[in-house]
């Protein structure tokens, strides 16, 4: 088994298969009797006295012996414990099974539970009662443990991994297999049946991007390319180490996390096989981390050139609000504003947005894509957009500011965007829109910047963030009118209306 890692976000080690002692299941179903009927009294029987009227012939279940085995890269978490890098796996009594099959022409599913285990074999004997209609060779499916059968569908609870805390004792081993029932003579599993793993089982050490911390997680999130959430885990306590169950994959993952209640995300393309117990170590980055040209995530610039690349931007929001389709992690921004002193938003009153926004609260509110708004104005007539999209900037020199792959290129920011960019950076709880709060403003902004970055000539061109003369206005793609946009003021942390005819600077965002 391979995994592609995608630095840094997972470095896998110690991938080895868990160790499984075969679990052979002597399945000895065995009849019960049915009442259907009570002691009925004759209709207006005579004072005193009743009528019994008899009971039908009782419907028995069918007497049944089958083999069932575990595959031997299954780990059993109802009864697990760790070995090293491996885990040691045993039934436990009063486990269930569900048989799922047809009787007369009804679906049935039958639970099964575990009444003993063999202490030196591992054997474990399951009882049961097949439903009395079943007839020959009817096919069967089992799923283990018994909780995550979807009714009589044969497929398992969509839900199944919820109850997930990241501890082993709580982790979900799910297995599902099939079979065929033999009802002729004794009653059996034809060929017996094999339960196989449907989930890989990991135990996540969860650091700080450059490995030098432990991260007390207490929100753990689990998602797909498409940022789909597969899982969430909130161990209690919070814990750096984590036991999750995933679904098998080779695709791209992402990692959300909370700690000490600031947000992380991580990516890698993961190689996870069913049945196997992986020992990755999951390094999660945060706000003022970077993005490099190869869309690794890295703690600063000088981490990124060491690794061989360029830092492309700063992490500034995570989370699922990018306004971005197809992009639902996070939000970062530029190092450096486009070059040039200053742009136009516009040089015209023509094409406006059809989503104007009177009030800066009504813009931060609306959610709007700055790409989608980007895409359809990077021309001449919209110089701000225009540099937006080209971030007409070299981080180093020779190496142009290419937005790196996998995010959504660059763009200009809506106002949207913007306020959780800066709430992100500025590590604020309300929103921007008419108040002049500390947190929004450029000297913190700056301060979080010139730390991933270390150069001035990177994160304050014209004297961003500098007391005294001159402090930039920022573009947003949020328009107010035909006439005015909204852009972001940075000493006071606030949002304001201009001409777009006016120059104002811009800082290119992305989303990831």
């Amino acid at each position: 088994m391979t995994m592609k890692t995608e630095v840094p976000a997972l470095i896998w080690t110690n991938m080895k298969k868990i160790v499984f002692s075969l679990a052979v299941l002597a399945a000895i179903i065995t009849a019960c009797t049915v009442k259907n009927n009570p002691v009925i009294p004759e209709d207006n029987p005579a004072p005193g006295e009743e009528t019994i009227v008899p009971e039908e012939p009782a419907a028995e279940g069918i007497p049944f012996v089958a083999t069932v085995s575990a595959s031997r890269e299954d780990p059993e978490t109802r009864s697990i414990a760790e070995s090293g890098s491996d885990l040691a796996v045993n039934w436990a009594e009063n486990e269930e099974i569900a048989l799922i099959y047809t009787a007369g022409g009804t679906p049935v599913n039958t639970t099964a539970r575990v009444s003993s285990v063999d202490s030196g074999t591992g054997a474990a004997t399951i009882t049961a009662s097949l439903d009395a209609s079943v007839t020959d060779n009817t096919p069967v499916t089992l799923i283990f443990p018994a909780s995550v059968a979807d009714g009589t569908t044969g497929n398992i609870l969509s839900t199944a991994l919820s109850a997930q805390d990241g501890a082993l004792s709580n982790n979900r081993d799910i297995r599902k297999g099939s079979g065929t029932i033999r009802v002729s003579g004794t009653a059996t599993l034809q060929d017996g049946a094999t339960l196989v793993a449907q989930y890989a089982i990991c135990k996540f050490e969860i650091k700080d991007i450059d490995g030098s911390n432990n991260l007390s997680v207490s929100s753990f999130k689990v998602k797909d390319a498409s940022g789909n959430v597969i899982t969430t885990i909130t161990p209690s306590p919070a814990s750096s180490t984590l036991y999750v169950s995933l679904p098998a994959s080779s695709s791209l993952t992402w990692f959300e996390a909370v700690a000490s209640g600031k947000s992380y995300v991580a990516k890698a393309t993961a190689g996870l096989s069913a049945g196997v117990f992986y020992t990755p170590t999951l390094k999660m980055a945060t706000i003022g981390n970077v993005i490099g040209a190869n869309f690794k995530f890295y703690k600063d610039k000088n981490a990124a050139v060491s690794a061989g690349t360029t830092a492309a931007a700063i992490i500034a929001y995570v989370g699922d609000d990018t306004a971005e389709t197809g992009f639902k992690n996070g939000l970062a921004i530029s190092m450096k504003n486009t070059s040039g002193a200053t742009v136009q938003w516009s040089t015209s009153s023509t094409a406006v947005n059809p989503n104007t926004y009177s009030t800066a609260a009504l813009a931060i509110a609306a959610k709007e894509s700055g790409s989608s708004l980007s895409s359809g104005r990077g021309t001449d007539s919209y110089p701000a957009f225009k540099a937006a999209l080209a971030n007409d900037i070299s981080l180093e020199s020779g190496i142009s500011a290419t937005a790196p792959s996998g995010t959504s290129g660059w763009f200009l920011a809506s106002m949207f965007q913007w306020n959780n960019i800066l709430k992100g950076l500025g590590g604020a709880s309300t929103d921007i829109s008419g108040v002049v709060n500390n947190d929004f403003k450029i000297d913190k902004y700056y301060t979080i910047i010139q730390a991933s970055w270390n150069d001035d000539s990177y994160v304050i061109p014209h004297q961003i963030g500098r007391t005294g003369s001159y402090l930039d206005k920022f573009w947003t793609s949020s328009e107010r009118s035909a006439d005015y946009a909204w852009d972001y003021y940075a000493q006071n942390g606030t949002v304001v209306d201009n001409y777009k005819t006016n120059y104002m600077s811009v800082r290119a965002a992305l989303a990831f």
